[in-house]
């Protein structure tokens, strides 16, 4: 056999086998490693012989011919291993097509066409209702033009009326028949709403919810025209059922809030629904914050958008060119991004207030005997690294607490993993003790007089905290002292797993059972003024408040900017009219005169906003470099720490 003869490989499948028939692969080092660790395979007389996974002969036979196409062989293809690779570089090329198509289209961002416009309402969309704004309609026509679409657009840009649009024109066109919306359960509602407005009658909407049997049938029971809503966690235990479903009808698929399956590796949420994506005709995936880490965010979310990797390449190749040649990288991906910034939304501004309160003597003794005990963790801290770590484990979160409400300093907070202060001093102890019976807390009054302002105007507030046991004890506080309607909602409080269609003695699963969108619902619909108290841990997200709320007063801040502006986008979002008037109310606990952690906390966040919003709000997308523990977050960086240790130390 000649040198050349050597260099050809015959590709076919046998059964539940793909072979690799050339004698040569048995002997060369580096094609054996690929067989036989990578496929699996087992050598024979003629070559290799590799079984058929749970992806099929079709993932075995194109993995094989790429690798021995990159390592020079010269592969003939027999039977259905042609037919494959023949569909796969037809599927490549039409991806390239498309790439070409959709990055025309972002060099030269149009409107709506006006037949698009036109299929729009002739199937049925509301335009009373929802208006479609010229960055929604560039939305949808860039996800006509770029086939699957990620629309990153900032929070409160009206992602969700956009894509209902799209599907329109996709249901419309005959496309698709079934758009299924993957997310978190707080999402149901909003999509609900939308669909409702935008294509009243339209759209039957279905929240697969209930025990395995209950999602068995509702799949089976589909039909053309429904939104099926499904959360990450069920589409993951659904996901043959949701092959089936796809191979039943073409399906759009949209995943909502898409960082939440931004997992690099591992998990069972990307996995899943990657596997899901293969067998959906289009697919969307929305979020306002596509990479709260990293770049390497972006890879299973990508996987999602375009499942044979076209996109990303392997996990290993897209980690290199995360960290070597990011630009490059997001050149790539651009042509498939739709992304509005918050000043193309057109929003009024909003007016922060900042004010400050003087803690009551109680009160103000307790948060100075806090700040000795954090003082006191420093002893032994040679150098000024280790006097950060000290502080660090001394949980300065504690001073936000004091300044706050010192009573929570006797209860278990697990959302942020703070014990009950076990290791105060004697007299910390001895003031704690007496607390609850002896004062009130300085915010608690300061945010009832700002609340009462916004009721005399008429209008309605949400309060903020990040902690539980401060949201129960200011609801019961307001409800004992000023005649007006407390609304509550927290982690305790189950997002919505029912259909809106149940009825309260119906026998319906969860029809009686109270969730954050039906109080969140009363609250906003209620026609007197009303304030809801929440913490943005719960609220930060798929939530909309602006239609009849625009005052915020913030009891309390973390560090964490981003879940700052995340609350503010609650009712500072688009569907504002132009002369709304949206107030935030900052309060400010001032100790024995001077300012408090309060301060500390008020400059960071001054100081990181201006970078923040560039991250959360700008028309490019970009990491927003959050730590992957949202607690690392709240409690500051070492900058915030080497600013609280010089207020500590007093030298500032």
């Amino acid at each position: 056999m000649s040198d050349e003869g050597d260099r050809d490989v015959v590709l076919e499948i046998e059964g539940d086998a793909v072979l690799a028939n050339q004698e040569a692969l048995i002997k060369d080092r580096t094609t054996r490693l690929f067989f036989r660790t990578i496929l699996g395979g087992t050598p024979t007389a003629e070559g290799w012989r590799c079984p058929v996974r749970s992806k099929g002969p079709q993932d075995v036979v194109l993995r094989a011919h790429r690798f021995l196409e990159d390592k020079g062989w010269q592969v003939r293809l027999v039977g259905e291993a042609d037919r494959f690779v023949q569909r796969e570089i037809e599927r490549r090329r039409s991806f390239e097509r498309t790439r070409e198509k959709a990055a025309a289209f972002r060099d030269e961002p149009a409107r709506l066409p006006a037949a698009a416009r036109e299929a729009l309402r002739d199937f049925g969309w509301n335009d009373d209702a929802r208006p479609l704004l010229p960055h929604q309609e560039r939305a949808v026509a860039h996800g006509l033009s770029a086939g699957n679409l990620a629309n990153f657009s900032v929070p409160g840009a009206g992602k969700t009326a956009a894509t209902l649009a799209l599907a329109a024109l996709h249901l419309a066109a005959g496309t698709v028949q079934i758009v299924v919306v993957v997310g978190p359960l707080a999402c149901f509602g909003p999509w609900e709403s939308e669909a409702r407005a935008a294509l009243p009658r339209k759209l039957r909407s279905v929240r697969v919810r209930g025990n395995a049997a209950s999602r068995r049938r509702l799949y089976q029971d589909a039909r053309p025209l429904d939104l099926l809503l499904t959360s990450y966690a069920t589409a993951a235990a659904d996901r043959d059922a949701l092959i089936e479903l796809c191979r039943r009808f073409d399906v759009l698929l949209v995943v909502d809030e898409s960082h939440r399956v931004k997992r690099f590796r591992g998990g069972l949420w990307a996995p899943a629904l990657v596997t899901i994506a293969r067998w959906a005709r289009v697919r969307a995936i929305l979020s306002g914050t596509p990479m709260p880490q990293s770049g390497r965010d972006l890879f299973s979310q990508l996987s999602i958008l375009w499942p044979g990797g076209e996109l990303t390449g392997s996990r290993d190749h897209f980690a290199v060119r995360v960290d070597r040649s990011f630009g490059a990288l997001m050149n790539d991906v651009v042509p498939f991004v739709s992304r509005t910034s918050k000043p193309e939304l057109g929003l009024p501004p909003y007016r922060i207030e900042r004010r400050e309160v003087d803690l009551p003597p109680l009160q103000d003794e307790i948060y100075r005997l806090v700040e000795a005990r954090l003082r006191h963790n420093l002893a032994g801290a040679e150098t000024w690294a280790d006097m950060i770590a000290a502080l660090r484990r001394g949980r300065p979160i504690r001073l936000l607490q004091a300044a706050t409400n010192p009573d929570l300093l006797t209860r278990r907070d697990p959302m942020l993993r703070l014990p009950r202060l076990d290791d105060a001093s004697p007299t910390l102890f001895d003031r704690l003790a007496n607390y609850r019976n002896e004062e009130r807390p300085a915010k608690w009054g300061l945010a009832l007089e700002i609340i009462r302002e916004v009721a005399a105007r008429g209008e309605k507030v949400v309060c903020w905290s990040n902690f539980i046991a401060n949201l129960d004890g200011f609801a019961k506080y307001v409800a004992r002292e000023f005649e007006i309607e407390v609304y509550q909602v927290d982690g305790r409080v189950p997002a919505g797993d029912h259909s809106e269609s149940d009825v309260p003695g119906t026998g319906a699963a969860g029809a009686d059972r109270e969730t954050r969108e039906r109080v969140i619902a009363r609250f906003l619909a209620a026609p007197r003024p009303g304030v809801l108290i929440t913490n943005p841990a719960s609220c930060s997200e798929s939530i909309s408040l602006h239609s009849t709320c625009r005052n915020a007063i913030y009891m309390d801040r973390s560090y964490d900017c981003a879940l700052f502006l995340q609350s503010i986008d609650r009712i500072h979002r688009l569907g504002l009219p132009p002369d709304a008037d949206v107030r935030l109310y900052l309060l400010l606990a001032r100790s024995d005169g001077r300012g408090t952690i309060d301060h500390l906390v008020d400059q960071s966040l001054e100081a990181k906003s201006d970078n923040m919003r560039r991250l959360l709000e700008g028309a490019e997308v970009q990491p927003i470099a959050l730590d992957a523990d949202p607690l690392a977050d709240a409690e500051g960086n070492d900058e915030d720490l080497a600013a609280l240790l010089r207020y500590l130390l007093g030298e500032t």
